[in-house]
């Protein structure tokens, strides 16, 4: 195997900071298109496409790195530094960056700690917890929690006999297993849809639990992807077959859409999309690794922030949706991407910062 945490592949630190940049425009877009009902249609197809893919491929990255860092660090070690930096992106979720969204949003009404002790002392708060819904409190770092859990549930059977020298080496599944696993993935997703419906989308901060089968595959696969090189061997044919996969899998989604009228264009969608998750990753992975494999100081710098960036986002995204769209008189196509595109500045910006601060360091 080879020593990946010696050698960083540079065009998954490239990966990751476009995702980011990536999540704060969907938002833009999930916003705008409540706000300009006669272009809800075309932005759902940007909001489709970008969530048939890019929380997969954020657990697929998350899961490549976690071997060689167990490895490195030992499962003690392990354990507390993700309990510290995703544990702490979920507490400055909790406390400042959630709380500061109802200042905004009750900007010249409370004050500023009225609106920010509402939030933490809100007896609408603890309902949600005692509801199990502990997504609505979490906002985007529902990620950082199930990532935790993951990360920590597969460190209980991580053998510490293994290490880089002990590789299984297996090959990368060929065209027909991976359309054979994606075909597989479907009755698991109508059982986590059917799951949802009944528990909620926010059940124990899993969000969107619909999906999580997706999410998890695409974790045990960057596992897997680490331990046997799969990297190496992802190649134009892989790429082309992904993109082919994932548009069957897209075009699949809408027109399930038509011919079913039993399940909704959201729930086909969610039982449907491990082909457009596992296609885009394939695709995306070889684009990367042959257009973007290096990096230098602003890239580095990128990559370093996306994190911190994509805790703090809402600060900025709503800050701009306040007071900024409503003054603007352009195209909706021009104030979504304007403003999604000033909160990724601001984001980034606060967000090179903050990493470098020594709280703040510890956890980003």
């Amino acid at each position: 195997m080879k020593k990946y945490i010696n050698n960083r592949l540079d065009y998954l630190d490239n990966i990751k900071w476009c995702l980011a940049i990536i999540v704060i425009m969907h938002h833009s877009f999930d916003y705008f298109q409540n706000t300009y009902p006669k272009y809800k249609s075309s932005f759902d197809i940007v909001l489709g496409i970008d969530q048939s893919y890019f929380m997969d491929l954020f657990f697929f990255i998350s899961a490549f790195f976690i071997v060689p860092s167990l490895i490195k660090k030992g499962k003690s070690a392990f354990n507390k530094d993700k309990i510290i930096r995703l544990g702490g992106a979920l507490l400055i979720t909790y406390c400042l960056v959630e709380p500061l969204n109802d200042v905004v949003k009750y900007w010249g009404v409370n004050s500023i700690i009225t609106s920010y002790l509402g939030y933490l002392l809100s007896p609408d708060r603890w309902s949600t917890i005692k509801s199990l819904q502990w997504g609505d409190f979490m906002g985007v770092t529902w990620f950082c929690w199930t990532l935790l859990l993951l990360s920590l549930i597969w460190s209980l059977f991580f053998r510490n006999k293994v290490n880089e020298n002990q590789a299984t080496n297996l090959e990368i599944p060929s065209y027909l297993q991976i359309i054979i696993f994606c075909i597989l993935m479907v009755p698991l997703n109508c059982i986590a849809v059917m799951f949802e419906n009944v528990f909620g989308s926010n059940f124990l901060g899993f969000r969107l639990i619909g999906m999580f089968p997706s999410y998890i595959a695409a974790f045990m696969i960057g596992i897997k992807a680490y331990q046997n090189n799969w990297l190496d061997k992802i190649n134009l044919r892989y790429g082309l077959f992904g993109l082919i996969l994932f548009s069957f899998g897209f075009y699949s989604i809408v027109f399930s859409h038509f011919i079913a009228s039993s399940i909704s264009n959201d729930e086909s969608f969610r039982i449907l999309r491990t082909f457009c998750a596992v296609g885009m990753i394939l695709f995306l992975l070889y684009i990367f690794k042959k257009y973007f494999n290096h990096s230098n100081k602003v890239t580095k710098a990128l990559a370093r922030a996306s994190f911190p960036a994509y805790v703090i986002q809402f600060v900025f995204l709503n800050v701009f949706f306040k007071f900024i769209a409503p003054g603007l008189n352009w195209n909706p196509w021009f104030i979504t991407l304007f403003v999604g595109a000033l909160a990724v500045i601001c984001s980034f910006t606060v967000g090179m910062i903050l990493y470098r601060l020594p709280f703040f360091k510890r956890i980003f």
